[in-house]
């Protein structure tokens, strides 16, 4: 597939001065610019980083779109409270919204199987887009949406709150200082510490697990990418929530049950392994495990276990304070105020971070390997063998 870089679409533009009035003001019209903002997608999801939105300095919300008039409502008392003017509403579809000049950004918030088509018809408009975890179903459209990034230099980022777990953050900064010692093995399940006690309606097949800090973690780029993937079913320790029968206060059980589980290798042959499904009878998690020759932590009873020379002293310890030690204070200076979830707060403030630097690497090639473990995952699960992993970029993640 021909490439063309993101400094290589910018040099062009410096040198075809017409190129330059497709550029958004947000990248040419100085450090005081605004990022001007459309939401594409009002549910919960949506809106908890539409609160988070309201409340940024840096940003600026000027349309939304949904067909719901209930998720309408509740964006716009959001508005409200915010202290907002009242943003332009589109009812009927995104089109007229991506059509505007004066919008530079689209975050997508509508149900996963429209994400392919929104993304592209954003990017194809001049709109960066921060999306969520599914960027289509098919590698033809993974590939199509990594291409249109590449020739028209807009970013597409996923927002993935679940990346931004303090603990998960305060495990990579352990990983970087080396204090597990080469990095062997990462195993990301579901959130334990927010595991439902019983299903609310149907089981989502939604991926639930924090696939960007698990590659992150493993170093997951142009010098060691992902080579394979396969589907195994197995034994593993699993956590389950029982509410007390006295109190109900939450407290995880921990069980044995076989499960299936994706597990991918990276050219130095690491493993990640990902929680595949959410439990059909009782939610459940396989929790966070990072895995190195010199040691090992588990988010699911944080704990954290370091070799020692002494045969004695070979211990799982309480991995608070290492997590208090290494968890380094989020950058979320430009939020006037933040919401309950600062995760969310977190993950779009690098897309911020991300759409400000005109050169920076792009982040599609990121998105698209993340995002094209699910359709993988269910063609090696209906066909019982391994497969080889599509090479989007040699970018680093």
């Amino acid at each position: 597939m021909h490439t063309t870089s993101r400094r290589h679409f910018l040099k062009n533009a410096a040198i075809l001065s017409p190129v330059l009035t497709f550029l958004p003001s947000y990248l040419t019209a100085g450090t005081g610019s605004r990022l001007r903002t459309g939401f594409i997608g009002l549910g919960p999801w949506g809106q908890q980083y539409l609160a988070n939105a309201l409340q940024h300095r840096d940003i600026d919300v000027r349309a939304i779109c949904d067909t719901d008039p209930a998720a309408i409502r509740q964006s716009l008392q959001l508005f409200n409270e915010a202290g907002y003017s009242r943003p332009e509403v589109y009812k009927d579809s995104y089109s007229d919204l991506l059509s505007r000049k004066d919008i530079d950004a689209i975050i997508i918030a509508a149900p996963w199987q429209q994400h392919y088509e929104i993304a592209k018809a954003a990017m194809l408009a001049g709109k960066h887009v921060a999306c969520g975890a599914i960027m289509g179903t098919t590698l033809d459209e993974h590939k199509d949406i990594v291409r249109i990034s590449e020739q028209t230099g807009r970013q597409y980022f996923t927002l993935e709150e679940d990346s931004y777990r303090t603990d998960l953050l305060a495990a990579a900064n352990m990983a970087k200082a080396g204090l597990f010692g080469e990095l062997q093995a990462v195993r990301a399940g579901a959130r334990p510490d927010v595991l439902p006690a019983a299903h609310n309606g149907e089981v989502s097949s939604y991926p639930v697990y924090p696939a960007l800090a698990a590659t992150r973690m493993l170093g997951v780029g142009k010098d060691n990418p992902v080579v394979s993937l396969e589907v195994i079913r197995q034994q593993q320790s699993l956590a389950i929530n029982k509410p007390h029968p006295k109190t109900g206060d939450h407290r995880l059980v921990f069980t044995k049950g076989e499960i299936s589980t994706i597990r991918l290798t990276t050219k130095k042959g690491q493993t990640l392994d990902l929680q595949m499904e959410a439990g059909k009878d009782q939610p459940m998690s396989t929790g966070f495990k990072v895995t190195g020759t010199e040691g090992a932590w588990v988010d699911t009873f944080n704990s954290i276990y370091l070799k020692n020379p002494l045969p004695c002293s070979q211990l799982w310890n309480a991995g608070k304070p290492y997590i208090q030690e290494y968890a380094q204070p989020a950058e979320l200076q430009r939020y006037k105020r933040l919401n309950a979830n600062s995760e969310c707060a977190q993950a779009l403030q690098e897309f911020i971070n991300l759409v400000s630097q005109p050169n920076g690497e792009l982040s599609v090639y990121a998105a698209a390997t993340n995002s094209m473990i699910g359709p993988l995952a269910a063609l090696s699960a209906q066909h019982n063998y391994t497969v080889n992993f599509p090479g989007f970029n040699n970018s680093t993640i």
